[in-house]
């Protein structure tokens, strides 16, 4: 049996892997470089997602913290702890008590396997930690959560399949895919035409746009929601932080990254080509001028040594992005399998349950053998 998974992202290379270790004969198709797109391009964090209990989104919560505790174990060289500290002011949009109980359920969440559990901090506390601004500090709080390199993750994964044996064929690009009889059809640049018994159908936020071209209906159509980030040419802290933004309730992050400092991101519609995503003057600003209300030092355009932007194929449709889900559906049909949606953190959950319906449809339940990363030595899996 063959299957073709379509899309080189950390899902599609997650399915891959999975496929891979249940003895399937698949191959990925990814018409750049795998986790060079959207896997490459996000805040970097292997997170529960706390601001997610506000929409009372708990079971991808729950989900979220079950892989970030799994990731941890298995790939405690990539993806690592981090503190994230949250203050909160006289003119925060959300009260103590309620980021409080927040963080009580973000632990019970996690279980056994949480980090740490959280701390109430004083202001004379936070501001020994990160350079906060003091007037209107009303104190805070200390959680984990954990970080890694999003693309060195990818590539880790994708090394990781491969070795298993799936064969990768980057810079391929899938031009359309036909179903004749049991088989779907697939062509690729250049003319070929390759048969395949099941296909997986993982191509991210170009997903609207690729089963509009090829004709296939769906119940799912993704919102496709950019998230532009700032890299600052010098390192604020150690410990991240969480900030609440006044005017439009929004929470974003300023991390520690590879010793400069990270913040983002954005949330915005995106309505241009998905090929050169870029952050826009207007999200800088909004970014640079948030950032300048809760630290003391504040910065400007001269203190940017990059900006980055990556689209977010978000499942279901809102006025607000922020408040769109960021879990995923897996929609079969027949020998089809599309996905809509999902995160880094969770892509192992996902790639097992898309296997699952792959199995289902072959009538087999197949034991996958037990996940193990690459080395990170190996040249395949270097960024």
């Amino acid at each position: 049996m063959r299957l073709a998974v379509i899309g080189g992202g950390i899902n599609g290379v997650g399915i891959a892997w999975e496929l891979a270790r249940r003895d399937y004969d698949v191959t990925l198709f990814e018409k750049g470089r795998c986790g060079a797109q959207t896997s490459s391009a996000t805040t970097k964090m292997i997170h529960g997602g706390l601001r997610y209990l506000e929409n009372l989104h708990i079971a991808l919560v729950r989900e979220s913290l079950r892989d970030r505790a799994w990731l941890l174990e298995h790939l405690p060289d990539l993806v690592k702890p981090v503190e994230i500290l949250l203050p909160v002011y006289d003119d925060s949009p959300r009260s103590r008590v309620v980021i409080r109980a927040g963080l009580v359920l973000y632990d019970l969440l996690a279980g056994r396997s949480n980090i740490a559990r959280h701390e109430a901090l004083t202001a004379d506390e936070l501001m020994a930690r990160v350079p906060l601004v003091r007037a209107g500090l009303r104190g805070g709080f200390s959680y984990r959560d954990a970080q890694t390199d999003d693309y060195a993750l990818a590539r880790r994964v994708v090394a990781s399949a491969i070795e298993e044996g799936a064969t990768v064929r980057e810079q391929t690009r899938v031009l359309s895919l036909r179903s004749s009889g049991k088989e779907w059809i697939v062509a690729i640049a250049g003319g070929a035409l390759e048969r395949f018994d099941f296909v997986i159908n993982a191509a991210g936020p170009w997903m609207n746009a690729f089963l509009a071209e090829n004709g296939i209906r769906s119940r799912y159509r993704l919102s496709l929601v950019r998230g532009s980030h700032l890299v600052l040419n010098h390192r604020i802290a150690d410990a991240g932080m969480l900030l609440q933004s006044l005017s439009d309730r929004r929470v974003f992050f300023v991390l520690p990254w590879k010793g400069t400092t990270l913040v983002g991101t954005t949330e915005v519609m995106h309505q241009t080509s998905l090929e050169h995503v870029q952050a826009t003057n207007e999200e800088i600003d909004y970014l640079i001028a948030r950032f300048n209300r809760y630290v003391r030092q504040p910065i400007g355009r001269d203190d940017i040594a990059s900006t980055f932007a990556g689209v977010r194929p978000l499942v279901g449709r809102a006025t607000n992005p922020s408040t769109i889900a960021r879990d995923y559906r897996l929609e079969r049909r027949g020998n089809l399998l599309n996905v809509f949606g999902g995160k880094m953190t969770t892509f192992r959950s996902l790639s097992e349950k898309a296997a699952m319906r792959v199995d289902n449809y072959f009538g087999q339940t197949r034991a996958a053998r037990p996940a193990v990363f690459i080395s990170a030595s190996s040249p395949v899996g270097q960024p």
